[in-house]
């Protein structure tokens, strides 16, 4: 993944917003046709079968709505059969709530010291994002406290637990997540503008190309003709990533299991929060597959347009990869994601209060809804993703918290404004306080204990992270 500061912060260029398939350079023709090369048939029949079960399943959603994401309590995951029952349902569908991991009275008081942060330096309130309810606020008490609270960080290894490695050598660890930055998203009762994107995390034209996500990565059986078998949950194919090959706007550098974000107000159900889809295997398969192939009939009015008849392989493949655009975010749409039927897969997240952890997987396609809300109070949300310990993740970490000392923005964010006016020990202090030894070291302020890995390659990771953030004191030659 890129370790490239980003030069300039979320600006309102950030996504491209095009319906039309635009054309690439002549190159990604031959990145397409490399992907499926001697496979043709095996991928003509495998999107035959995808649109069948896109069509039956987004039917499901449609009828469900909100009820389709799964939730449960943060007391019940400690009940292992309804930690189970949860997980199937969260694996299959990508997204999820979990409710009460931080106490109703804690929630709304960091929302209220939120509000005198922001309060006491005017130009938080007004930095330049992709849209106006995005605060590019990264190190306020709230955050810091949220991101070190303990059941934050049981539950990010709870959740990151759900994945697993089909190498048994690979170096990645769930039960040490590492604390990633980001930002504050407030909604006025009165905010009726919005991106009107939708999209996917992590990169865009990167998913095809073999510097990116590349053709032996997590999306193999896909470019083989085997969408079925599909792993979303299988972590090892996906450290060598490389998801921000042009060092765009808005685009992670690290490896995030899950993006999420803890509520700090009263949400509503449908009052203009965030759209999620619930079909994480499907929406992906799709999404990868759709660049393959043209209707014959490219009238979206005909009754057969969606038909699977009416699709058919490009042969030579064209250069156009469908909402995506180098330096740009994924983005997704009717007119050029017409299966997916996001007027209806796109559901409503569920009723949320004070203390709720919402997460959907990196690769969940989602959106942000315009609704506008007049009658109802402001809402507040902190993102809080959930990131194992890795090589890239620890590279990054170190870099996180000489931003973090210096009060800077991190480095995927960039930007002029910092909030070096609170000093560093202040900020570690708070960390200490809000969630001990475990917090400090989310934060790359303390070592791991070696001693408390599950085996011998978890040790190695551990190894290997002591060693790029403290090499003073240990030498492990990952550095």
């Amino acid at each position: 993944m890129s370790q490239l500061n980003h030069p300039h912060g979320p600006t309102t260029s950030m996504f491209a917003e095009t319906t039309e398939s635009t054309p690439l350079s002549a190159r990604f023709s031959k990145v397409k046709g490399s992907l499926i090369a001697g496979k043709e048939k095996q991928v003509a029949a495998s999107w035959k079968r995808l649109l069948v079960r896109l069509k039956a399943e987004v039917d499901i959603v449609a009828q469900s709505g909100p009820d389709i994401i799964p939730s449960i309590s943060f007391s019940d995951l400690h009940d292992v059969s309804k930690a189970q029952d949860f997980a199937s349902k969260l694996k299959e569908r990508g997204v999820a709530a979990i409710r009460g991991v931080v106490a109703r009275e804690k929630a709304e008081q960091w929302r209220t010291a939120t509000e005198s942060y922001l309060d006491q330096d005017p130009r938080a309130r007004q930095l330049p994002t992709h849209d106006p309810h995005l605060y590019g606020v990264y190190w306020s008490p709230a955050q810091i406290r949220a991101r070190a609270h303990e059941n934050v960080l049981w539950t990010q290894c709870w959740l990151m637990n759900l994945w697993h490695s089909s190498d048994p050598s690979a170096m990645v660890s769930p039960n040490f997540p590492v604390s990633y930055a980001d930002r504050l998203r407030i909604r006025s009762p009165d905010d009726e503008a919005c991106s009107l994107s939708v999209y996917v995390d992590g990169g865009s034209v990167e998913r095809w190309e073999s510097d990116g996500y590349g053709a032996e990565g997590p999306y193999r059986s896909i470019w083989d003709g085997e969408w079925e078998k599909y792993d979303p949950w299988e972590s090892s194919a996906r450290l060598k990533v490389t998801s921000d090959l042009y060092n765009g706007d808005g685009v992670c550098a690290t490896f995030r299991m899950f993006q999420g974000w803890i509520s700090l107000s009263d949400i509503p159900v449908g009052e203009g929060t965030l759209l999620l889809c619930p079909m994480i295997t499907l929406s992906t398969a799709y999404l990868l597959m759709r660049p393959f192939f043209s209707p014959i009939n490219a009238s979206p009015s005909h009754p057969d347009f969606l038909s699977p008849e009416n699709w058919i392989l490009e042969q030579p493949p064209s250069s156009i990869i469908q909402g995506a655009l180098p330096s740009y975010p994924q983005e997704l749409n009717d007119a050029l994601h017409p299966h997916l039927q996001l007027s209806r897969s796109l559901v409503n997240i569920p009723r949320l209060e004070p203390g709720d952890y919402l997460v959907w997987h990196c690769d969940a396609v989602y959106a942000l809804d315009r609704l506008r809300r007049p009658d109802l109070p402001e809402t507040t949300i902190m993102y809080l993703p959930a990131c194992p310990l890795t090589q890239t993740n620890a590279l990054y970490l170190a870099r996180q918290r000489k931003a973090f000392l210096l009060g800077h923005p991190g480095p995927d964010f960039g930007g002029v404004f910092g909030e070096s006016a609170r000093t560093a020990s202040a900020g570690v202090q708070e960390v200490g306080e809000a969630g001990g030894v475990d917090a400090l070291r989310a934060m790359g302020l303390l070592p791991w204990d070696e001693e408390e890995a599950m085996d011998d390659r978890e040790q190695e990771v551990l190894e290997m992270a002591n060693g790029i953030l403290f090499p003073e004191k240990y030498d492990s030659g990952y550095y």
